[in-house]
């Protein structure tokens, strides 16, 4: 399991991860195949990037999520579309996923962040599309009929259902004057009873700390990375302090990548 956590902002999209790799032993306890290899890849051609969370790695397949998304990336068809591009990234994994038989069909379960600038009249507009199987927000349950995508943004504002038709230019508008409101997008997957509250924690204070007007140069793209990776590092340290040994899921070298609408990218570190 992983956590990842996506912001957008006017500014800025932010992707953040942590790097663990763990392998569930007979035991119970959890085998650590890798601690540094980033979990965001970058998609140059739509101004994006993804991150996962769940399934990384199946070593019977020769399966590595990273490495296959990286591929994907590398291939980008020209003059595709940011949601041609996820459908098209959401129908080969459900076919990869239907060429690997799993013992549990939790050890299937795998989501997908796929940010993306969007033209939609004068304005580059970003989108979430969320690729995922999981059914269940605690991740007891993964979606029989495979991988689905969603358009995320619209409906996290509007508090509606997510419709393919949130793609239409009123919607995408619509998500463009809320975000120039200085109003975030947070998104947040992988363990969410425990990240979840951590990564809440956090952003209230900031808040907070604007209201009060303490906050410094808010329009900072290096404030927003800070803001998308710190409740990443805050799991990872208490689990690293507190939880016994060979339970701890969450971890290693943190990484972020932001990402404008002109198109830069702003790795924190150079191996993103």
């Amino acid at each position: 399991m992983s956590v990842i956590s996506t912001l957008i902002t006017k500014t800025c999209t932010v992707h953040a991860s942590d790097s663990f790799i763990s392998v569930l032993q007979d035991d119970g306890s959890f085998r650590i195949d890798e601690s540094q290899q980033s979990k965001i890849v970058r998609i140059h051609s739509l101004r994006g990037a993804m991150s996962y969370w769940g399934l990384a790695r199946y070593d019977t397949y020769k399966w590595s999520t990273y490495d296959w998304l990286k591929e994907q990336a590398q291939h980008v068809r020209q003059n595709l579309s940011p949601e041609e591009f996820a459908q098209e990234l959401t129908d080969n994994l459900n076919k990869r996923l239907s060429q690997m038989k799993f013992i549990k069909s939790t050890d299937a379960g795998i989501g997908i962040h796929l940010t993306a600038y969007e033209r939609i009249n004068d304005y580059w507009i970003p989108e979430l599309f969320l690729i995922s199987n999981w059914t269940d927000p605690k991740y007891n349950a993964v979606n029989s009929g495979g991988v689905h995508l969603s358009r995320e943004t619209y409906h996290t504002i509007a508090k509606v259902q997510s419709s393919v038709d949130h793609r239409e230019p009123s919607f995408r508008r619509f998500v463009h004057k809320h975000i120039q409101k200085d109003k975030w997008l947070i998104y947040n997957n992988g363990d969410p009873a425990m990240f979840n509250i951590v990564a809440d924690a956090i952003h209230k204070i900031i808040l907070l700390t604007i209201y009060r007007g303490n906050i410094r140069e808010l329009s900072e793209i290096e404030t927003f990375q800070y803001i998308t990776r710190r409740p990443i590092e805050i799991v990872s340290e208490l689990q690293r302090k507190l939880y016994q040994k060979g339970r701890q899921i969450v971890g290693g070298k943190p990484h972020d990548l932001a990402i404008t609408p002109t198109g830069d990218f702003f790795p924190r570190t150079k191996d993103v």
